[in-house]
């Protein structure tokens, strides 16, 4: 039993693996500005329009997922991204067949990032859950940054169509989901087995009020989002077109930002270790939380300020290295504040929080860019000292989530 609930956790993390797929568009974007030419602000589509399909079937998760089979959910998800993405490789289309065919990719990205925290919350052994989490999000990010690397790899053939070879690593990843995800509403007994379910094993008096410190957790990721997601948004321009410092397999080797998920893996487990320690009693933990948002807008600043190779691959690899784990960071504390059908709905926010972040970045931040002269480089800048900024504000929404989730533990530690 423990083994085969081992593997079902396994494959719901590499179900997590595949849930951005859409990223495709963002590495092959000057490609697809090079194959339109006249047409980038609606070309620019195909990389924004999955976010807000993302956003809409995230929030769509909230109320789906109530009454439909999750793993149902994955595997058709997971499905349709497939068949969009052949289509969009294997058949001429006109601008408007590509548009809709990378819509369809943004599925995954709302109803997997919904789906699949819950399942885990059930499946995974309690003591083990944080750090579970931590890796669904961890996973998600390295399968964006693995998806930037073969895309920018593929497209060196200068079709953007190429890099979207890259979905035919997800038939086998769908064959497992199909065989092992674990079938939690069908198999009620799983929850129990895992000595984790979260909807048996949560303080019932919680779920009937959406906690405020996870409003401000989700606006906090809102708004960080928005100017992260200028790096992802931008740099293909930047270093294809703008500066021409290289060529879209260049731009997919910085999206890999190799390595960095190992390296996530022993500082959260890192952090998880002081959190125990610090038992909500200093602001020690979330001071360093808000630093790494800042560290992530410093590193923004690199290739504009450098001019050069070397400082889009640091800035890259640090940006996105940074970023996981403030993202994994944020996942980990909303889980942990929320119990219940609240979980359920807060994961689902957090996911369609992501797409609309995403979309929010591409008109927001070319308006923010210009005042400052435009240009995807400036647009990097620009939102890298904002982030900054974003980074000092931080502490004072993490620090009662921190307060929160440890009265909550407590709690639950005297309850057992």
């Amino acid at each position: 039993m423990i083994k085969h609930r081992g593997l079902g956790v396994a494959v719901v993390l590499l179900s997590s693996f595949a849930a951005w797929i859409y990223c495709i568009a963002t590495v092959v974007l000057g490609l697809i500005y090079q194959a339109y030419p006249g047409q980038e602000n609606v070309a620019i589509l195909i990389s924004t329009l999955p976010t807000i399909v993302m956003m809409l079937a995230a929030f769509a998760s909230s109320v789906i997922l109530r009454v439909c089979n999750r793993k149902l959910v994955v595997v058709v998800s997971m499905a349709i991204s497939i068949v969009a993405g052949a289509l969009i490789l294997l058949v001429e289309m006109p601008l408007i067949g590509v548009i809709i065919c990378s819509s369809l990719l943004g599925i995954p990205g709302g109803t997997i990032a919904s789906a699949n925290p819950t399942v885990l919350a059930i499946v995974a052994p309690l003591n083990l859950r944080d750090k579970v989490l931590g890796w669904h999000n961890s996973l998600m990010m390295l399968g964006m940054a693995t998806f930037q690397l073969l895309g920018g790899i593929f497209g060196e053939t200068g079709r953007f169509q190429d890099g979207y070879k890259t979905v035919l690593i997800l038939i086998p990843i769908l064959v497992l989901v199909i065989l092992f995800y674990p079938n939690v509403d069908k198999d009620r007994s799983l929850a129990q087995a895992a000595g984790g379910a979260q909807e048996t094993e949560t303080v019932p008096a919680r779920d009937g009020k959406f906690p405020m410190v996870a409003v401000g957790m989700l606006l906090l990721y809102l708004f960080g989002a928005i100017f992260w997601n200028a790096w992802f948004m931008n740099y293909s321009d930047y270093i294809v077109n703008e500066a021409q410092l290289g060529t879209t397999a260049m731009a997919g080797v910085i999206g890999r930002a190799a390595d960095r998920a190992r390296e996530l893996d022993a500082r959260m487990d890192g952090l998880a270790r002081v959190e125990r320690h610090l038992k909500g009693g200093t602001a020690l933990l979330m001071a360093l939380v808000g630093a790494i948002v800042v560290a992530c807008g410093v590193a923004m600043l690199l290739p504009q300020l450098t001019q050069s190779a070397a400082g889009c691959y640091a800035g890259g690899i640090l940006c996105q290295f940074f970023n996981l784990i403030v993202v994994s960071g944020l996942t980990t504390y909303l889980g942990l504040a929320t119990t219940g059908k609240n979980a359920t709905t807060a994961m689902s926010l957090l996911a369609g929080i992501e797409g609309s972040g995403v979309f929010l970045c591409g008109y927001i931040v070319p308006v923010v860019g210009n005042l400052f002269g435009g240009g995807a480089g400036m647009n990097i800048m620009v939102s890298g000292i904002i982030l900054m900024v974003i980074g000092v504000a931080a502490y004072f929404v993490i620090k009662p989530t921190h307060e929160m989730v440890y009265g909550k533990k407590n709690t639950d530690q005297q309850h057992g």
